[in-house]
C-alpha cells in the first residue's frame, strides 16, 4: 500500500516531512555507531553515543535542507516542504530557479553548511577536552569527531557532479551558463547522475565480494550503496521527463492544452478567466494535471503529456486532488491548494 511522508511541524514557514524510509537509516546508524563505540566504552554508553551521533546526523541533514530553502524563498522560488528520509532530505520546489545564477546559489548553499557543520563539529572535537574534563568530554570529542567527518562526507558527496545532487545542480546552473539552454544542461546533469549511480553499484559489488572481517557490516554497506543508486537513478530519470514535460507545455496556453486534451473545439475552450487548477498528483512520475470545471462538471484534464481522458479518469483525478489536500491550521492548508491559473495563462508556468 503506497505510503506517505508523515507531517510533522514547521520551521520557518517549511513543513516538515518525514519519510517512513527515515527509521531505516536511523536504525542502520545506530547500528553502526553503537558498534564503532561499545569496544571502548561499553555497550550501555555506546547504544547512548550512537543515538546522540544518530539524531545529530538528522539535525544537520535538516540544516542542509534548510539552507536551500532559504535561499530558494530569498529568490523567489515558493518551497512547499522540506523531507527527510533513508537518502538525507529533499526540498521541494514548486518551480525552477528563473536564471542559471539563482541556480547556483540554491544548489551551492547546501553543502557549504554542510562544510561549516564538519568544521564546528570539529573545533568542537578538538576543544571540548579543555571545557570538559573526564570520560564525559571524551565521549562528546568523539561523537563530534564522527559528526564532523559525516558532515564532510556529505558536502563531498553532494558536490559530485550529477543529478540530482547539489552537484548536478551546479553542473546544470554552469553548463545554463556556457549553452544558453535549461534542457540541455539538464539532460548533462542526468546523464552524469545516471553514470554515478552505476558506479555506486559497481562499489557495492566490490565491497560485498571481496574479503572482509565483518561479513554483515560489508554486505549492509554494500545494500545501502545499491537502494542509494537506484534512489539516484530514479530521481535523474524523473527530473528529466519533468524538465521534458515543461518545455511540451511552456507557451502553450491552458485553453489549447484543455481544447486539446478533451477533444473540445478551440472555440468552445474555457476563457482567460475561467480557474484551471494544477497539481502534482503523483510525485513519482511527476505527473501534472490541469482541472477546467463547467460550473460543477469537469470538462477537462490534462494528465502528463497531453492524452485523451475518460469521464472515469476525471473522477479519480478529482478523488486523488481531494486526498492530496491538508487539513490543519490555515497556513498549511493555504500552502497545500493546489495554484489556480487562468485558461489563457502558459501551461508550462507552474510545472
Amino acid at each position: 500500500m503506497p505510503y506517505r511522508p508523515l507531517r510533522v511541524a514547521e520551521i520557518r514557514g517549511f513543513e516538515l516531512r518525514l519519510d517512513p524510509s527515515l527509521v531505516l537509516l536511523v536504525a542502520l546508524l545506530l547500528w553502526v555507531f553503537a558498534a564503532r563505540f561499545t569496544p571502548a566504552h561499553g555497550l550501555a554508553t555506546a547504544v547512548v553515543m550512537g543515538a546522540a551521533t544518530a539524531a545529530l546526523v538528522v539535525l544537520t541533514t535538516l540544516l542542509h535542507e534548510l539552507a536551500h530553502a532559504l535561499e530558494a524563498r530569498h529568490r523567489g522560488i515558493e518551497v512547499d516542504a522540506i523531507t527527510l528520509l533513508l537518502f538525507g532530505g529533499v526540498t521541494e520546489m514548486h518551480a525552477t530557479a528563473p536564471t542559471a545564477r539563482d541556480e547556483l546559489a540554491v544548489a551551492a548553499v547546501g553543502p557549504y553548511v554542510s562544510l561549516v557543520a564538519a568544521a564546528a563539529a570539529g573545533v568542537t572535537a578538538t576543544f571540548v577536552g579543555d571545557l570538559v574534563t573526564g570520560p564525559v568530554g571524551a565521549q562528546i570529542a568523539e561523537v563530534a569527531g564522527i559528526l564532523g567527518w559525516w558532515n564532510l562526507a556529505l558536502a563531498v558527496f553532494n558536490i559530485v557532479p550529477g543529478a540530482p545532487l547539489d552537484g548536478g545542480r551546479v553542473l546544470r546552473a554552469v553548463l545554463w551558463m556556457v549553452l544558453g539552454d535549461r534542457l540541455k544542461a539538464l539532460r548533462a546533469s542526468v546523464r552524469a547522475g545516471q553514470l554515478l549511480a552505476l558506479v555506486l553499484v559497481a562499489s557495492a559489488v566490490w565491497i560485498a565480494t571481496r574479503p572482509a572481517a565483518d561479513t554483515l557490516t560489508a554486505v549492509a554497506v554494500a545494500g545501502v550503496l545499491i537502494v542509494t543508486a537506484a534512489g539516484l537513478f530514479h530521481a535523474a530519470t524523473s527530473e528529466l521527463r519533468q524538465a521534458e514535460l515543461d518545455a511540451v507545455l511552456s507557451g502553450s496556453r491552458v485553453a489549447d492544452v484543455l481544447a486539446h486534451t478533451s477533444g473540445t473545439p478551440a472555440a468552445a475552450a474555457p476563457t482567460a478567466t475561467e480557474p484551471v487548477s494544477w497539481v502534482h498528483l503523483d510525485d513519482d512520475l511527476h505527473t501534472l494535471v490541469a482541472q477546467f470545471r463547467d460550473g460543477d462538471r469537469p470538462v477537462g484534464v490534462v494528465d502528463g503529456p497531453p492524452t485523451v481522458l475518460t469521464e472515469a479518469d476525471v473522477a479519480d483525478a478529482l478523488r486523488a486532488l481531494r486526498r492530496h489536500r491538508t487539513s490543519g491550521s490555515p497556513t498549511s492548508r493555504a500552502r497545500s491548494e493546489p495554484p489556480l491559473a487562468g485558461a489563457g495563462d502558459d501551461a508550462g508556468g507552474r510545472a
